[in-house]
Formats: structure tokens, sequence, C-alpha cells
């Protein structure tokens, strides 16, 4: 996107809005008075703000001695369509709740995690510094396909050393709740990994079996 195109979304939407609420295929009048009080800018403001939006095409207007008519062109709805779309998805994201069972894994996670190249990701898309481990969930594999379906995940790309290359993973923030403590998580999946869709490997900015008192069998809440 470039930037001029970044400033049309930012400075036009109200305006948008606005004449979409009267009419998002037709005509309709408005004068620049009543849309300045409408979306809280001066008379002069809105008088530019709607010839600038006509010379982009966002809409079309024919001016009169007593006001003006607009109408909202394809590249105005296109655009309310795009932020319709944008919000639409933040407020209908799902929220996928499990219970699982703890299981002892391979032991190769605390090598894994450990490695500089996951790390600094991890810290930056996830805002924690995993320990060098990993909690493994036994869950059905039901829950386990939900999961993997799900399109809201974070990527975490693979990397090259001298020696040899690692494959990435996606991973998802998750909240961990046992008894009367709530820890934040993240579920990871690896591209390539010998586990099956029922077991889940979690990471935390801490060791969670210590924090939270945990054992083989113990069982747990995670909302992702």
């Amino acid at each position: 996107m470039g930037e001029n195109e970044s400033l049309i979304k930012s400075r036009y939407l109200d305006v948008l809005i606005e004449i979409a609420r009267q009419g998002l295929n037709e005509e309709v009048k408005l004068s620049t008075s009543r849309l300045a009080a409408s979306i809280g800018i001066s008379q002069q403001s809105a008088s530019r703000i709607m010839k600038e939006m006509e010379e982009t095409g966002l809409v079309s207007r024919k001016v009169f001695i007593d006001g003006q008519v607009v109408k909202l062109e394809k590249k105005g709805i296109d655009l309310l369509q795009e932020r319709y779309s944008e919000l639409n998805k933040i407020f209908s994201k799902k929220k996928l709740k499990i219970t699982g069972e703890l299981v002892s894994g391979l032991g190769e996670g605390r090598y894994y995690i450990g490695l500089k190249g996951y790390k600094k990701q991890f810290k930056d898309k996830l805002n924690f510094i995993p320990y060098s481990g990993t909690l493994n969930l036994r869950v059905d594999s039901k829950t386990g396909r939900e999961l993997q379906a799900m399109s809201e995940f974070i990527l975490i790309e693979g990397f090259r050393t001298k020696k040899r290359s690692f494959g990435g993973l996606k991973c998802a923030k998750a909240k961990i709740e046992h008894k009367n403590n709530q820890i934040v998580a993240a579920v990871i999946k690896p591209f390539r990994t010998v586990h099956g869709d029922d077991i889940l490997e979690v990471i935390a900015p801490y060791c969670i079996r210590e924090k939270l008192r945990l054992k083989d069998g113990s069982r747990i809440r995670m909302t992702i």
C-alpha cells in the first residue's frame, strides 16, 4: 500500500461512513455544514475533504447553489468493505477452549526452543522468551484438527546455520488455567514433527511443570 492510499483511508473513512448511512448506492443531498457537524470538523475542512475525495475517485458529486448531491463510487464502497472485513475478522475471532492431559515428550523441545534463531522470533512475535522446553498435552484428535484449521496463526520462520537448516512452525497465543493460576503461553505446531494431531506442544516464559506443580496425567485447561 502506498503512502497516499494509506492517507486516504485514514482521512476519509468517517466521511464515507456518513454518506453510506444516508444512501450506500444512491445519490444523497449532503451539505458541507451538515457533514462537518456530523463528524466534528470545520465546514472549511469538510469542503476541502469532499473536493479531494472527488478527485481521488471515492465519490462523485454535483454542486448546486443550495448544496451538493454526492454518491459513493466503487472505489469508496470498496474501501468501506475492506474496513468492514477487517473489523469483522477482529470481532469474530473464535477462541478455542481445550482440556488436555500432560504427557512426557521425547526431550527434543529443550534443544530446539533454546536456539537463537527461534528465541528472537518468539520474543518479537509473542512478547516473551520461552523456557527451553515444551509441555506436551494430549487432546482428542478432533480438537487437534480444529486447532490446525484455525486461521489466526503466527508464523515463526525457519533458518539455516553453517551445519544444518531448521524448519519453521506456526504458533497461537494461549492462556493456561489451572486451579487458581493463569499463565501466558503459546501452542506451537512445527511444520515437521513426529507428533500427531492429538499432541499439542506448549511453551511459556518458565517451566510450566514446576510453576503449576504438574506431573504426567495432570489435566489443565487452556484458551487459544
